[in-house]
């Protein structure tokens, strides 16, 4: 950071700063991995040490208050610093997941949504129907008025760590094309998870929902969601220019570490010059990022602004793992190397809230061309 330049993560509190600092940073990188195939053995699940590590992080979160209420400017400086990181957990999509259950009004999601800001209730965000459509077209899902209540019908397969999650909130498209939500308890005969390999290796579930019981009403949202999506995709593309400056940070140490030419590969105006325009860009992306962060909180529309800062996110995240692989050399593609998770990860979280082509086309939607007369 430039001298006399604003810090932009003021709002984080310090101790928030140091756990998803460079000293921690090479543990949370590799929390909660599973190799490929991890899916149908043991090993899909999490060793003691990991399993501990990962609940210490989460419950040092919630103690610090990361999970209560806050700016977008704040949760967006703070989703920066996990992606630099490449932290793994269902702290974005807990938030995401309150936000939308306190725009419903619903009281009833009061005790949720208390028990979720301490860290006792994290959630599951159910949307994607497939691998080909982002968030913003939620699934088909089938709604039914029975004696007890609602059921739902539907099948999510790529939900984000479902196990850890006491409720999953489903978003889905109901038969007259209406955007609605259901609050499904996770634990019941209803919810069948089964666990997914993905390349970035990450904690991925395919859930299939079959007359599965709802907690209280089905609320329409269709008039809530594109703005709690939009806000999302914002502190996602900050996570991705943070995961971006990661990759840059890492690449830089390594390059230290190497000679070639009498003297460390860093001093080398090739890939010097490669990684300090990386920077760059990350530096550029992340403000954007803030910017829009800032503009939802004074109420503007950020549902443009925030695919495009995604878009640009998602790409430049592919383009910085991409170099951080090639500048560390065959140990780059090398199990014992993190630039390879930065890789992984890039592939993955790029598309998480969209892909490429759906970004675009609401980043730059299509608009008259003028009459030159």
């Amino acid at each position: 950071m430039m001298r006399g330049a604003p810090d932009p993560y003021a709002a984080v509190p310090g101790e928030l700063r140091e756990l998803f600092g460079p000293e921690l940073a090479p543990v949370l990188r590799r929390l909660g991995e599973r190799p490929r195939g991890a899916a149908d053995g043991p090993s899909a699940r999490l060793g003691e040490e990991d399993a501990g590590t990962r609940e210490a992080v989460w419950a040092t979160l919630a103690e610090l208050g990361a999970l209560g209420p806050h700016t977008e400017a704040e949760r967006t400086a703070l989703a920066e610093l996990m992606g630099a990181a490449l932290y793994q957990s269902p702290y974005a999509d807990t938030v995401t997941a309150a936000a939308l259950l306190a725009a419903t009004g619903d009281p009833a999601h009061g005790p949720l949504l208390d028990a979720a800001a301490r860290g006792a209730a994290p959630l599951a965000l159910a949307v994607r129907e497939d691998g080909l459509s982002g968030p913003a077209r939620p699934g088909a899902l089938t709604v039914r008025r029975e004696a007890g209540g609602y059921a739902v019908d539907g099948r999510r397969p790529f939900t984000a760590f479902a196990a850890d999650c006491g409720h999953l909130v489903v978003v889905g498209t109901g038969a007259g094309g209406e955007t609605v939500l259901a609050l499904v308890a996770r634990e019941q005969p209803g919810v069948r998870l089964t666990r997914r390999d993905d390349i970035g290796r990450g904690d991925l579930y395919a859930v299939e929902l079959d007359r599965a019981a709802v907690s209280g009403a089905v609320h329409p949202v269709d008039a809530l969601w594109p703005g709690v999506l939009a806000a999302a995709r914002v502190r996602h593309a900050a996570a991705l220019a943070g995961a971006a400056r990661g990759a840059v940070d890492l690449t830089a140490e390594r390059l230290r570490s190497r000679h070639a030419f009498g003297g460390p590969l860093a001093r080398q105006q090739a890939p010097a010059h490669r990684l300090a325009a990386l920077a760059a860009e990350a530096a550029t992306v992340a403000a954007f990022a803030r910017a829009q962060a800032a503009a939802a909180d004074r109420g503007r529309d950020v549902r443009r602004g925030g695919a495009q800062a995604l878009y640009l996110a998602g790409e430049l995240a592919r383009r910085a793992a991409a170099e951080s692989v090639h500048l560390h050399g065959a140990h780059g593609m090398t199990e014992a190397g993190d630039a390879q998770l930065f890789l992984r990860r890039a592939a993955v979280d790029s598309q998480w809230l969209g892909t490429g082509t759906e970004l675009l086309r609401e980043a730059a939607p299509s608009a008259p061309v003028p009459n030159p007369r």
